[in-house]
């Protein structure tokens, strides 16, 4: 069984729907009054892909307000995904995604491997005001930058359309950029492309600015070095993660311990209050 930890971080200007776009996708009801985060909010899912395969998913949902741009800073290191995300009703927030990606490479320690631009609240589609023209734009001058196609996905917070699309087609995006230097994730990653690849209604096909990251098959390759050290990354997420499993079972052998103490010390205290004791 091979087990995978990714850190994505979910970013946005305030109101776009990222808190409302984590909590959909965790199960959690999603309640229509705007959530002001606080710095960060951080959750965790594990899910099993296949037999063979799981995958645990550390998600930062970040604050998008000014005065917490230096709390948000601290948040980029060691993370291999960004969710960018805009609200179609408002203009502004896809103007400012260009920021976001900035802010998110600047901050992040060489780990990052791809974006994904999300047009939330397509449930007020009748209300949108988001320009097709810039956001192409910037799709086009973000895939250029990365060296592959950057996906754009609609969806809907408040129904939850789309959300489990955009988060298994963001996985099936990781597992084959960790292909490069895992014959294993790369067999892996094959088997379980139909299940993660939800295919969209259809529509009228988009242009490609480049060849899509799953499709690149003659990429040049990384050098040793760096193959080395992605590969020690990943063994070391996976022992932070038994790390993390074993300190919390040795808590809880603790506490049994002390309520085994605590139990027999009562005990004796009550013996020794008896006089045929």
């Amino acid at each position: 069984m091979v087990k995978l930890i990714f850190k994505l971080v979910i970013i946005g200007d305030p109101a776009v729907g990222k808190t409302s776009i984590r909590r959909k996708y965790l199960g959690e009801t999603t309640i229509k009054e705007y959530i002001y985060t606080i710095g960060a909010d951080f959750a965790t899912k594990r899910l099993k892909i296949s037999k063979d395969l799981s995958v645990q998913y550390q998600i930062f949902d970040l604050a998008g307000q000014q005065k917490f741009d230096k709390v948000r800073a601290s948040f980029y290191s060691g993370v291999q995904a960004a969710i960018l995300v805009y609200d179609i009703t408002d203009n502004n927030t896809l103007r400012n995604i260009p920021k976001w990606i900035r802010e998110a490479k600047k901050n992040n320690d060489g780990t990052l491997e791809t974006f994904v631009i999300v047009g939330n609240k397509i449930d007020l589609k009748d209300q949108k005001k988001s320009n097709d023209g810039l956001l192409k734009k910037i799709q086009q001058e973000l895939s250029k930058e990365m060296g592959h196609n950057i996906l754009h996905i609609s969806t809907s917070a408040l129904t939850g359309e789309n959300i489990d699309s955009l988060f298994k087609k963001l996985t099936y995006e990781l597992l084959v950029a960790y292909s490069k230097e895992s014959p294993i994730i790369a067999d892996l990653a094959k088997e379980v492309k139909d299940k993660l690849m939800i295919k969209a209604p259809s529509k009228p096909k988009e242009p490609e600015f480049l060849p899509s990251k799953a499709d690149v098959k003659d990429k040049a390759l990384e050098s040793i070095v760096e193959k080395r050290l992605r590969r020690f990354e990943l063994e070391i997420n996976h022992l932070k993660l038994e790390i993390r499993e074993l300190h919390t079972d040795i808590h809880n052998l603790q506490d049994l311990i002390l309520k085994y103490i605590t139990d027999h010390k009562n005990l004796l205290e009550k013996l020794s209050l008896r006089d045929d004791f």
